[in-house]
């Protein structure tokens, strides 16, 4: 009887929990819009107030997109010599990935890069620190709260830039996103950053859209070295008169 009512006790918090499974695309929100602020991300929402030292390293930033954009080969975008896009940019770039959601934790997978990116939900708490980082897609601890599955990272490694627009963020970086699941075919994540170094106070993102993708799968999209040194050879070397 007693494994009974625990069993009811237990049940509506289980049941609040959504299914995220499935293939999701960026389908709208961000994207900066009208908000073309030269210190404004593609992330849309607040227009980061920027330290002395973060201003400094935003505006050492060469995009090739964005408000402050100029020939790709005449910038430095760590994407030109086929790095790692990292977790952020590539959340708001817009390539589809998988969410595979377990018990323990929840699993992104990214076509963009096809690399995958692991939510522990299993109830660790978030560490001050990863000793084991940087890495280029964080270290990331999650919980429901109620319908909203909210996601601490931390330990990324801060040559990644936040999104094509040349956002940068310092290894003290703490990331809280919010995943919500707003109807059967659509998801909603806000962003909040929190960096002493680069700003001088927490900014939050717009809301980005995620539409389910039916009957897709994740394809092969791999940044190969040899092949984006081709690419920069017959196109963005002689857009930018090199």
């Amino acid at each position: 009887m007693r494994s009974l009512l625990l069993f009811a006790v237990l049940l509506p918090a289980f049941a609040q929990k959504p299914d995220f499974n499935g293939m999701w695309s960026k389908g709208g929100g961000a994207g900066g819009g009208a908000n073309t602020a030269k210190n404004a991300t593609q992330w849309g929402g607040e227009v980061p107030s920027y330290t002395p030292a973060g201003l400094a390293r935003f505006n050492a930033n060469k995009p090739g997109k964005g408000p402050r954009q100029i020939p790709p080969a005449l910038g430095n975008d760590p994407l030109g010599e086929a790095n790692p896009p990292g977790l952020y940019r590539t959340l708001i770039y817009n390539r589809p990935f998988e969410f595979v959601q377990t018990g323990e934790k929840v699993v992104q997978l990214f076509e963009w890069a096809k690399i995958w990116r692991t939510v522990w939900t299993d109830g660790r708490p978030v560490p001050e620190d990863v000793d084991a980082g940087p890495y280029w897609y964080g270290y990331s601890v999650g919980k429901w709260e109620g319908d909203t599955l909210v996601v601490e990272t931390l330990g990324l490694d801060d040559r990644a830039w936040m999104d094509e627009w040349g956002t940068s963020f310092s290894s003290e970086a703490r990331f809280t996103e919010r995943w919500k699941k707003v109807s059967t075919d659509r998801l909603e994540l806000t962003l909040t950053v929190k960096d002493p170094v680069m700003f001088t106070k927490p900014w939050t993102s717009a809301p980005v859209v995620f539409n389910r993708q039916k009957g897709e799968e994740v394809l092969e999209m791999i940044f190969a070295p040899m092949d984006e040194t081709q690419f920069n050879k017959r196109i963005r070397d002689p857009a930018a008169g090199k």
